[in-house]
């Protein structure tokens, strides 16, 4: 994924443009029916924290929100959320508390993007939202943001609020000062793990493609009264910044998954994936089909029992290698690749949360993670910079897993080619 771009620093009078950019291909603000009532009034004084947020100093710290999915899959599992969002292994989707715009000033923590234009405790879009309303702003600026039906792409599920002057022992009362970063980092942690799994009833998968994340008010809200947070649901890419989705959590398959053909980045200094990126990009394994467990092995609710990683490895090696040779079109265009086929698995925690999706890729070990790849796999692929030399027959135990280093949530299908040298 690209690196985080710092949010706009807003300056102190309010925008006559408060309606929210289109922010996703699949579908934007504008395609959907807002909340009228919520969307009066759009400008909040709110911020985000992630447990992105957590890993980053504090002037490039964003909004206190989770960026779990997408990016811990890849990084923390070791591609942060393994393809940070669908399937580059899991990426763990468990950041809490950081990936919008957060403590900054322009480094300071005082100044940040969310909902700083916001004047007061009056209701608008922060203070107005309830458990299931889902939030958007323009992009690269939640200083303003909206309710939008849940069909519309939007960057923030609400799952619960939580009121500091009811639930923090009166800590935070009418002469509180506005907390710290490290105050709100311990209110994200403390509450919306919990607020979150009660919305989701359980379901919430901490190796999916969501994180756990928190919208506070600014510095200028709070100075007037606001006390409340909203705990809820994101997706963020392997730096923690939000990316935008479709639909209620509770609807999707929280699996990690990217559609087929998608080829993931990858990070030259830990060989592990990253984000999606274009494949004349250099990148780490590309998506060459999208398996549904469902069917074999049961739906979410049909008390069916896990089906355990060996299990599911003696399926999909049945079924990702016939993918693979239908997207290359043929097993001699797919063998002349070199490449080797992989597939991800459903850890039981992400079974019983609903997860049904493996996803199949391509890709080859090297030096402890991926080679590097660039070109679609199909006409025009480099590894490591070089041509792929055909073998004259395909070597034994080209479908033998040798684990690949992986986001939890995808356990690679293990090889014995290597990668040529780079």
């Amino acid at each position: 994924m690209s690196a985080p771009t710092e949010p706009p620093t807003p300056d102190d009078s309010p925008s006559d443009d408060t309606s929210p950019d289109p922010v996703d291909e699949k579908g934007s603000a504008a395609d959907a029916a807002p909340d009228d009532d919520l969307e009066a009034d759009n400008e909040t004084a709110v911020h985000e924290e992630s447990e992105a947020d957590d890993a980053r100093e504090p002037e490039d710290a964003a909004p206190v929100a989770a960026a779990a999915g997408r990016t811990r899959w890849l990084t923390a599992h070791p591609m942060r959320t393994v393809l940070g969002a669908v399937v580059l292994g899991a990426l763990a989707a468990a950041a809490i508390v950081a990936a919008i715009g957060g403590f900054s000033d322009a480094g300071s923590i005082d100044q940040t993007a969310i909902g700083a234009e916001a004047r007061g405790p009056q209701a608008n879009a922060f203070n107005r939202s309830t458990p299931g309303t889902c939030l958007t702003w323009p992009q690269n600026d939640p200083s303003r943001p909206s309710a939008i039906g849940c069909g519309g792409s939007h960057y923030f599920e609400v799952a619960g609020v939580v009121d500091l002057t009811a639930a923090a022992g009166n800590r935070f009362g009418d002469t509180a000062p506005w907390p710290s970063r490290e105050q709100f980092v311990a209110l994200r942690e403390q509450y919306c793990p919990n607020e979150v799994n009660s919305y989701l009833n359980g379901r919430f998968d901490p190796n999916g493609r969501f994180s756990v994340g928190m919208l506070y008010p600014s510095q200028r809200q709070w100075n007037d009264g606001e006390r409340t947070l909203r705990c809820g649901i994101q997706a963020a890419d392997s730096t923690g910044r939000l990316q935008p989705f479709l639909g209620r959590v509770a609807d999707l398959d929280q699996a990690p998954q990217w559609p087929i053909g998608t080829c993931i980045g990858i990070n030259q200094q830990s060989r592990q994936p990253t984000d999606p990126v274009n494949c004349a990009e250099q990148h780490a394994f590309q998506v060459t089909g999208l398996v549904g467990l469902a069917e074999q092995f049961g739906a979410p609710g049909a008390g069916k029992p896990w089906p355990d990683i060996a299990t599911q490895n003696r399926f999909l090696s049945g079924v990702c290698p016939k993918m693979t040779t239908g997207f290359f079109g043929t097993q001699k265009a797919f063998t002349d690749t070199t490449l080797n086929v992989q597939w991800s698995t459903i850890s039981q925690v992400s079974w019983l949360s609903g997860s049904r999706t493996a996803v199949c890729y391509v890709g080859l070990p090297d030096r402890g993670g991926f080679a590097t790849l660039v070109g679609d796999g199909k006409p025009n692929l480099l590894i490591n910079g070089k041509v792929p030399v055909p073998p004259p027959v395909e070597p034994p135990g080209r479908l033998n897993p040798t684990p690949v280093p992986l986001p939890s949530g995808i356990a690679p299908n293990p090889t014995e080619v290597p990668a040529p040298e780079g």
